[in-house]
């Protein structure tokens, strides 16, 4: 049988959520779809984001004392929280956030049982990755892309976890359900010079996880530097104009010096393996491999290469 496929595009937005994966909390965006399904590691329709809810596996707290890893930002104990919703509210919140999609509440996508015993014998879990994107106008529907990710901002003298996304034009939201607002690259770098944006704390901080409650953080157990962050931002904006990341031309760098070794070459190397934002430097090589050998050449050139 000859085998087609199409594409549909369905959309949606984000709602706060935690994946609760062992003695581990992670804080998530749960992708919210106009025709019921939620993204919270998996793709489910509603029966499924209602039986995720009732084993745990999502869930709207995190207790006292745990720590909530947020990707890409950081990680950090939780001295004390008001949370807001339990199991039945939190479930209800997500579905009131499809109603607002969609009104009519109509063409909810259901899983069927056969669909559910067919990705269990192939072993595929289905977890899409949304796309950001920003309506320029409403006439012809025209819109830019855009990619993001989580950081804390102060606003009115309280501090919130928030999304940051830069679009492919060069316009920058900062997403929280109690306030949007949007800035130009330019303007970004002042907010991360004055402190507004920021990734670490030295004492005790209350922080705002909009409709998901009040959280105090004891520390941070770890958090990516925000030098780092602001690389990224960079880099997240090359990639939308079509233009090489600072991995990619790391990567370029690794390959001219493996051709041509030499001092030259070796500091080409070192220089644009430092622009790579910190945190993405794993990904220089393949998942055994991460920077090692990227390493290996710029600060230990006389260990030998493993082959």
């Amino acid at each position: 049988m000859q085998k087609i496929r199409r594409k549909k595009v369905i959309e949606g937005t984000t709602v706060p959520g935690i994946i609760h994966n062992g003695n581990q909390y992670f804080y998530i965006n749960v992708d919210v779809y106009e025709d019921g399904t939620a993204n919270c590691w998996e793709l489910v329709d509603l029966a499924g984001l209602k039986e995720k809810i009732d084993i745990g596996w999502l869930t709207p707290i995190a207790p006292r004392g745990k720590t909530l890893s947020i990707h890409g930002l950081g990680a950090y104990k939780i001295d004390s929280a008001n949370w807001l919703h339990d199991k039945d509210t939190y479930y209800e919140y997500v579905v009131n956030n499809v109603k607002k999609l969609n009104p009519g509440f109509e063409n909810i996508f259901k899983i069927t049982p056969a669909q559910k015993e067919l990705n269990e014998t192939r072993k595929v879990v289905y977890s899409p990755a949304a796309v950001d994107f920003y309506v320029v106008r409403e006439m012809f529907y025209e819109t830019v892309e855009g990619k993001g990710f989580f950081i804390f901002m102060k606003e009115n003298e309280r501090n919130y976890l928030v999304n940051m996304v830069v679009y492919e034009n060069g316009l920058v939201g900062i997403y929280n359900a109690n306030f949007e607002k949007y800035y130009q690259m330019d303007e970004i770098a002042e907010l991360f010079k004055n402190g507004i944006l920021f990734t670490a704390f030295s004492h005790p901080l209350e922080v705002t996880i909009a409709e998901l409650g009040e959280v105090r953080f004891s520390e941070a157990l770890y958090a990516a530097d925000i030098e780092e962050k602001k690389k990224e931002l960079s880099d997240m904006f090359s990639k939308l104009k079509g233009e090489k990341t600072t991995l990619e031309i790391c990567r370029e760098a690794y390959y001219h010096y493996l051709a041509n070794p030499s001092d030259f070459t070796r500091a080409n190397l070192k220089e644009k393996y430092e622009l790579v934002p910190e945190h993405e430097r794993m990904f220089l090589g393949d998942m055994d491999s991460k920077d090692w050998d990227y390493q290996r050449i710029i600060y230990n050139p006389s260990e030998k290469r493993e082959v």
